[in-house]
């Protein structure tokens, strides 16, 4: 079978990339060294780590690599709450012998946090967006429609995008399906309706 180059547009958006707070306020660092935001994000980690056709069993994170990279500003009440923020938090991990780059996505709104996890590394889309561009990064990896398509790692060879609700930028994913792993080059252009992902497979790098 020929395969042509393929589109998906999606309706969902990516994450905003402005610039961040320079000063977080005390009760930041305060969330993110207390045990039960450890336990939220550990919990994404092996969430993730269960989804992947290998299953491991047992992930090793090492906490004290965790960064943050937060997104807009962080709003606090009056008593130095966090009301509004984002951040993705970022740890690294080993599974079943693979060296991870975990993600978590950490919004905080009105006061309630919610934590979830996103593809290892430096992909600028959010979960949604990750979510659907999976079968079109099998098609890319060649991928037969009853193999499991796992993204072990994402990269942004061109760097982060400015904006990337309104400029185009590149990823590279890892992919591992049927037994192969290889490199997918995703095209993301964020468009009025949506986001288009574009995919070549000729431009697919077979990993050994």
């Amino acid at each position: 079978m020929r395969f042509c180059e393929l589109t998906l547009i999606v309706t969902t958006l990516c994450i905003p990339v402005v610039a961040q707070q320079q000063d977080p306020p005390r009760a930041f660092d305060t969330i993110r060294s207390s045990d039960s935001y450890r336990q939220a994000v550990l919990g994404v980690y092996q969430d993730y780590e269960s989804r992947l056709s290998t299953h491991c069993a047992k992930i090793d994170i090492n906490m004290n690599t965790s960064q943050a990279k937060v997104y807009g500003s962080i709003q606090t009440n009056a008593n130095g709450d966090i009301v509004n923020a984002h951040w993705k938090e970022t740890t690294d991990g080993v599974a079943c012998g693979e060296k991870r780059s975990y993600v978590a996505s950490v919004t905080i709104k009105d006061g309630k946090t919610a934590v979830y996890a996103l593809f290892p590394g430096q992909s600028a889309a959010g979960a949604v967006l990750q979510h659907d561009a999976v079968q079109y990064a099998g098609v890319g990896a060649g991928a037969a429609d009853n193999c499991a398509v796992d993204v072990l790692e994402t990269s942004l060879p061109n760097g982060e995008p400015s904006d990337n609700t309104k400029v185009p930028w590149d990823e590279k994913w890892t992919v591992r399906a049927c037994g192969k792993r290889s490199v997918v080059t995703m095209h993301f252009v964020p468009n009025a309706t949506g986001t288009t992902i574009n995919v070549t497979p000729k431009e697919t790098v077979a990993l050994p």
